[in-house]
């Protein structure tokens, strides 16, 4: 994409606060979609994108949620950086078949918080359980929202909304025993709860976890603890929370 057209990109998610994970797939789509046609997004029409709309589900057989979220990138392009809003009612979204997810007993999530050794690991796990946050909002948590006597949390959803969860007797201790083995002499300080411990950002280590760590750890976790029920770590935190 040209370099014009990404910094108003840029610029147009940036107005809508969209989240850098939102916009750094958003870019990415539109990358794909340009050099699928070998031009510049703004040379293409309504034609192109259903073209490629396509290509996407007979080629490449993406699933329609895959599908759909290319699409989201190029009609927000069309909307918001071409000014050409008629794009997106002339682009229909792909129908995808709604399920409903696989649920972890309390048993199955309790085996899978004592199969790990990694207090970091663990203390994530806990927290994800007990709480019931999304892997955005544990990777947003700084040290400032744990306010441990009130035994709350301060949670920033998604959009900016923001509300507070109960933290657990079970899960503060959990989470002092991180502390003290991670943090409490740690060379490199974070305002974020939990800070990459390797050198996965160039050494600054200000910063959250990778949006695929927690994925990785819950996913782990359920292999440890031999759980094969297929599910998806949003869907790991659902219960109500432990207490003793």
């Amino acid at each position: 994409m040209a370099t014009e057209l990404k910094k108003r990109m840029i610029e147009e998610m940036e107005l809508r606060n969209l989240s850098d994970l939102t916009k750094s797939g958003y870019l990415k789509s539109m990358k794909a979609f340009a050099n699928y046609f070998k031009k510049f997004p703004d040379k293409l029409g309504v034609a192109d994108i259903k073209t490629y709309q396509r290509y996407l589900i007979q080629t490449k057989r993406m699933s329609p949620n895959s599908v759909n979220r290319h699409l989201s990138a190029i009609r927000f392009f069309y909307k918001n950086v071409m000014n050409r809003p008629e794009y997106v009612d002339q682009v229909p979204r792909v129908k995808a078949r709604k399920s409903l997810p696989n649920v972890l007993t309390e048993a199955e999530v309790g085996k899978m918080i004592q199969s790990v050794d990694n207090l970091l690991w663990k203390a994530i796990l806990m927290l994800s359980y007990s709480a019931g946050l999304r892997q955005s909002e544990v990777r947003g948590l700084k040290v400032t929202d744990v306010d441990s006597k009130k035994m709350t949390l301060h949670i920033r959803g998604k959009m900016g909304i923001e509300r507070k969860a109960l933290l657990t007797p079970m899960a503060l201790e959990c989470l002092r025993d991180y502390w003290k083995s991670y943090r409490l002499r740690h060379p490199k300080k974070s305002d974020y709860l939990f800070m990459p411990l390797k050198n996965s950002y160039n050494g600054k280590f200000n910063k959250q976890l990778s949006h695929t760590a927690i994925g990785y750890m819950v996913s782990k976790a359920a292999e440890l603890a031999g759980v094969k029920k297929k599910f998806t770590p949003i869907c790991f935190a659902i219960h109500l929370p432990l207490t003793s």
